[in-house]
């Protein structure tokens, strides 16, 4: 199986959101006159924007803010994802509210001060979010009971309410854990979530950590070319068709050997991913490359993308990852 779409790096688009350090920016492409200032360096002074491109300082006072999220009841709102642990509302008038949104510092494996890929990380609406008022995140809880002896930690896919009585905040009772995936180690979470045109959620999951997909709870083809496991994949479900959760007929796993869950595999960690808004609704992954590619997918159902015998499309050797092999297996395990 070797369907698989990569893209090259496309142009900087004409108006995004940034996420830097602790603050949030607009920025655009705008002509020189229009050229918004960069924060100044202690160490350089003030520094000179590169042609035709603005800054704008939207928000501050975040931690790790790692996703940027808009309403999707037509009230402007944007929700903070800050890797910490909590979400937080941002008005349209640039004002964050006091209070979180939704708070899960509590419930998290508690993080390392200086880095860690492991924390809150996804944050999606239930396309009928206008009506029910529920929404899903992704979350790292610490190992549960009966985890694998000597793992790191528990990803969870929760689904929460809004409180009736304020939507500004999410109900913090209301949690109802869809899915519990067992980690191995601190890395590589994956962590995004994304309802598709079709209704379905899809997760994204990385390899389990470590480095080169070798490594205690990896096995010897690597987590992303072993489909009985959902480490290393794009998962679809349908959160409204079962208890917890139901699996889409046309998934490509069902009805033959691999886990039912998956849509697309061999990824190492998929930390972001985005559907397109028009044409044909293709979902767009960034997939965190080992030490020499980097990769944009677009994800076919059934997809191989290669981790760990090809980072991008390159061949990768995980006993010299520093070199691309001249040679590697077209075809998964």
């Amino acid at each position: 199986m070797n369907l698989r779409r990569r893209l090259p790096v496309a142009p900087a688009a004409l108006a995004a959101i940034l996420l830097i350090g602790g603050m949030l920016f607009s920025a655009s492409c705008t002509g020189p006159a229009e050229q918004a200032p960069v924060p100044s360096s202690p160490a350089t002074g003030p520094a000179a924007p590169p042609e035709g491109v603005g800054l704008k300082l939207v928000a501050r006072g975040f931690a790790s803010p790692v996703g940027l999220v808009p309403s999707p009841d037509n009230t402007g709102r944007l929700f903070v994802i800050d890797q910490i642990g909590t979400i937080s509302v941002l008005n349209p008038d640039g004002a964050v509210l006091s209070e979180p949104f939704l708070d899960l510092r509590q419930r998290m494996v508690t993080l390392n001060a200086r880095y860690d890929e492991r924390g809150l990380l996804g944050l999606a609406f239930h396309p009928g979010f206008r009506q029910n008022g529920r929404l899903f995140v992704y979350c790292s809880a610490p190992l549960r009971a009966g985890g694998p002896a000597g793992w790191n930690h528990t990803s969870h896919i929760s689904e929460f309410k809004v409180m009736a009585s304020d939507w500004n905040k999410a109900d913090p009772a209301s949690e109802r854990i869809i899915l519990r995936v067992d980690q191995p180690q601190a890395n590589h979470n994956g962590g995004e979530l994304a309802f598709g045109p079709d209704g379905f959620l899809y997760i994204s999951l990385g390899d389990g950590g470590a480095a080169n997909d070798i490594g205690a709870g990896h096995p010897p083809m690597g987590n992303g070319q072993d489909v009985t496991t959902l480490l290393g994949s794009i998962l679809r479900i349908d959160v409204d068709g079962g208890n917890p959760y139901g699996i889409p007929a046309d998934n490509p796993f069902v009805g033959r050997d691999g886990a039912d869950e998956i849509f697309a595999f061999g990824l190492r960690n998929p930390f972001r991913m985005s559907f397109d808004k028009e044409g044909k609704h293709e979902l767009f992954v960034g997939d965190v490359g080992q030490n020499l590619w980097e990769e944009v997918d677009i994800m076919v159902k059934g997809g191989n993308y290669g981790w760990n015998l090809k980072e991008g499309t390159n061949c990768f050797g995980p006993k010299n990852p520093g070199v691309s092999r001249r040679q590697c297996g077209n075809v998964d395990a």
